[in-house]
């Protein structure tokens, strides 16, 4: 027998220890276990899914473009106001104004300041029994740039929700190979498959999230009232305040010269604190938008029960 003749195929499994027949159904389960279909299409008409909960619903930190406040008033009724560590500054500041008048020989006159003499005072604890009312009008407030911390919603029952319109495109499965037990299949194509119903008894997702936050345009409400609400205290930090009483003048007069003081009071006052007490604030809000929310979303244990998909159609199946 000749090199060739004895290199053959069938040569080699003719010396191999084992019959041929076993070596044949070894080669078509080899290529069976790396078969995958290859669907090109899936359709599905419409479908309930019953039961449908989801076990937590995380929501991350929403970012909120921007929050308005139009047409807004407040008001602060029966208050009562405690100054505490008040000190305060008496500035008197004093100006010299002369004139000379020698009639037709000519006239003069000028200004000169005579610099200012502080006198401080130490008032400690100052106490307003009652305010009256206050009342505040906001046309507008804007604030940009918010960011809310979202709690998670628990146990999210769903009911039951409906499918219509579902589709698949190129599909490829399974992802690691058909198998195919007893049986030696070639190329085979389909060009459509069409079921009439399917069912089934649960579903459950452990995870879902979408790769990208959920984007809301935004919110408005209109008319927001706020009822009274009882403030038992509120305490504010330090502040200045300063208050300038209008020109006080002694002069004299002699003819020919006209000399005259004017002292201008200052008051600088600097409060440690303020504490209003016993006061109930109410509001209204003509409109309050928020704008460009955008939030992140995850779910976790999606489940379901009682799966029912109608007219479903596979077109062009190949395996």
């Amino acid at each position: 027998m000749s090199l060739k003749e004895r290199l053959s195929a069938d040569s080699l499994l003719d010396s191999l220890p084992v019959s041929r027949d076993l070596l044949t159904r070894l080669g078509l389960i080899g290529a069976q276990v790396s078969r995958k279909i290859a669907i090109d299409q899936v359709s599905v008409d419409s479908g309930t899914l019953n039961n449908l909960k989801v076990e937590k619903v995380n929501l991350g930190s929403a970012s909120i473009g921007s929050l308005k406040v139009e047409n807004g008033s407040a008001s602060v009724n029966n208050a009562k106001a405690v100054l505490n560590q008040v000190r305060s500054i008496v500035e008197l500041g004093f100006r010299l104004n002369w004139e000379i008048d020698l009639g037709w020989i000519g006239s003069w006159d000028g200004s000169e300041d005579m610099g200012s003499l502080d006198i401080p005072v130490d008032l400690g604890t100052i106490t307003v029994p009652d305010l009256g009312d206050i009342n505040l009008q906001i046309p507008t407030i804007d604030i940009p740039g918010l960011v809310a911390d979202m709690r998670p919603i628990d146990q999210l029952d769903l009911g039951s929700l409906e499918l219509a319109g579902v589709r698949l495109d190129k599909l490829s499965l399974p992802g690691a190979g058909l198998t195919i037990s007893g049986m030696g299949v070639g190329d085979l194509a389909l060009s459509s498959v069409t079921v009439p119903s399917a069912a089934g008894e649960a579903l459950r997702v452990n995870r879902a999230a979408p790769v990208q936050s959920l984007r809301l345009p935004g919110a408005s409400l209109e008319n927001v009232a706020i009822p009274s609400i009882s403030m038992p205290a509120a305490t504010s930090g330090s502040f200045n305040a300063d208050a300038t009483a209008s020109d006080k003048s002694l002069g004299i007069d002699v003819g020919i010269l006209k000399v005259s003081v004017a002292v201008t009071p200052t008051v600088h006052l600097n409060v440690g604190s303020m504490t209003l007490s016993d006061a109930s604030l109410a509001a209204d809000l003509g409109k309050v938008s928020i704008n460009d929310i955008s939030l992140p979303v995850s779910l976790e244990g999606i489940t379901g029960g009682e799966l029912a998909l109608d007219a479903i159609s596979v077109s062009k199946l190949t395996f």
